[in-house]
């Protein structure tokens, strides 16, 4: 089975979500860039779900990307369902908060974080963790800062919220189509718990 996401449009609209209490705005500050991305997921060549990206820059310095994510696989026997919405906040290349649901076919989670100034404070489906921010990292959405190259990391799954090690690898340059075009990519990797 081959799994490819395709890009589908950029646009500058508002997603809605069912997510709103991570957003971490100032009162007073302003968005000052906006950018939507929409993604189709599909597999052999069938559509099976989509992911929708809103990022947001405001004049504070936090920077905020919330996802919506379905894939739907229904075979003869077998039919899977995944959902997931949630909404990070950064600040100075820190994540400060961190909320999200998501639904493992019928299992579910609900997670919300916090920073503190020495660690990130979390529940998932109430239970209480943390974990240093230092070397945290939660999704591949945005590129690492060179401070984390070649040091060992810890992984935040922001869906279930579990913890995992990796080191970071800087790979290089490479070229990649997107949207009919060829751009310039820097390729990364992660090894350890997890492979990416």
């Amino acid at each position: 089975v081959r799994f490819t996401i395709l890009l589908l449009c950029v646009s500058f609209q508002v997603i809605p979500t069912l997510v709103s209490t991570a957003d971490s705005a100032e009162p007073n500050s302003m968005v000052v860039e906006q950018e939507t991305r929409t993604f189709r997921a599909s597999v052999d060549g069938r559509e099976r779900g989509r992911l929708v990206m809103l990022f947001t820059k405001r004049d504070d310095g936090t920077e905020t990307v919330r996802g919506d994510a379905e894939l739907n696989f229904n075979f003869v026997l077998y039919r899977y369902r995944y959902t997931s919405i949630g909404t990070e906040t950064w600040k100075d290349g820190r994540l400060i908060r961190l909320a999200s649901e998501s639904n493992y076919n019928g299992d579910k989670y609900v997670l919300q974080a916090t920073a503190t100034q020495e660690s990130l404070e979390y529940e998932v489906n109430g239970a209480a963790q943390r974990t240093a921010t230092e070397s945290l990292i939660t999704t591949h959405w945005r590129e690492p800062t060179p401070d984390k190259i070649g040091r060992k990391l810890t992984l935040l799954d922001s869906d279930k919220g579990q913890q995992r090690n990796g080191t970071l690898e800087k790979v290089g340059i490479e070229k990649t189509m997107v949207a009919d075009k060829e751009i310039n990519v820097t390729h990364y990797r992660l090894r350890g718990d997890v492979e990416v």
